[in-house]
């Protein structure tokens, strides 16, 4: 199944308060993996102070394995410290310092968790024109994660909590995009025949399932009064004499490690 838009993993301008920009939109790959960038202007608020910079950036995998290890990658770094001035360097200094703008410092805090996968740090950027405060946040579920940077103009605190909200709105956009819901129903493939397998079209999902199960039920002619077949969960079924006069229907579960969603197919035509 396809996965999610990138674009619908990472921060938008209608997370922020009125008056947020889109600066810049780029995406590309890293380590093979498809990447989006985005850089705000905030110009207002993200529920808190105001924000001189946000940076979204997002990835999405091939699977959720995949993700998970380069997400705990990501997060093992930030347990020693010169992982987190490295990440310093890589995800928030080089996006606010250029022209007149020189590090002279940098101090980064050790990582806090922010609950159900996500974690922040917070930085202090010592430069010639005063200090730039920032954080960094990083969230992940099932085959997509962000890492997201926020900094407050020069000399100014960020507001408790703003990188905090950025996390949960991440997450929000995450488990939205990760939500499985069936766009077409599964339907039964073949013709029945005593002998003759059925197989599942499992029909077309949003929220890229991880995998698929199935329950084949023998039903009266009018796909009604269902009872489901002992022992038959595979994507086939090959009806027998018990399901001669009888319609057969099968339920397709889409699952991932967000959600669920039963669906169940039309029933086929009686069996002979």
């Amino acid at each position: 199944m396809p996965s999610p838009q990138l674009a619908s993993i990472v921060l938008g301008t209608s997370d922020f308060a009125p008056g947020a920009r889109l600066l810049v939109e780029k995406s590309t790959t890293l380590g093979g993996q498809p990447v989006l960038f985005r850089a705000f202007r905030p110009g207002a608020r993200l529920g808190g102070g105001p924000l001189a910079l946000a940076v979204s950036v997002g990835w999405l995998e091939t699977d959720a394995g995949a993700a998970h290890s380069d997400f705990a990658d990501l997060q093992r770094q930030t347990q020693t410290k010169a992982g987190r001035l490295a990440i310093a360097k890589d995800w928030a200094i080089a996006f606010v310092t250029g022209g007149k703008l020189k590090v002279k410092s940098t101090v980064v805090s050790p990582p806090v968790s922010l609950g159900d996968g996500g974690s922040r740090l917070a930085l202090a950027v010592s430069t010639n024109l005063g200090t730039l405060r920032m954080a960094i946040g990083f969230v992940e579920m099932d085959k997509g994660f962000d890492v997201v940077v926020i900094a407050g103009g020069l000399n100014q605190k960020l507001a408790a909590g703003d990188i905090g909200r950025a996390v949960s709105t991440l997450r929000q956009h995450l488990r939205g995009a990760f939500t499985v819901a069936s766009t077409l129903a599964p339907a039964i493939v073949g013709t029945p025949q005593q002998g003759q397998p059925l197989t599942v079209d499992e029909g077309a999902w949003n929220g890229a399932p991880s995998g698929f199960t199935y329950v084949w039920s023998r039903c009266d002619v009018t796909g009604n009064a269902c009872t489901p077949i002992e022992g038959a969960s595979a994507n086939s079924y090959v009806p027998g004499v018990a399901d001669s006069g009888m319609t057969i229907r099968v339920a397709v579960t889409g699952a991932n490690e967000v959600s669920t969603q039963q669906v169940t197919s039309p029933q086929s035509l009686p069996v002979p």
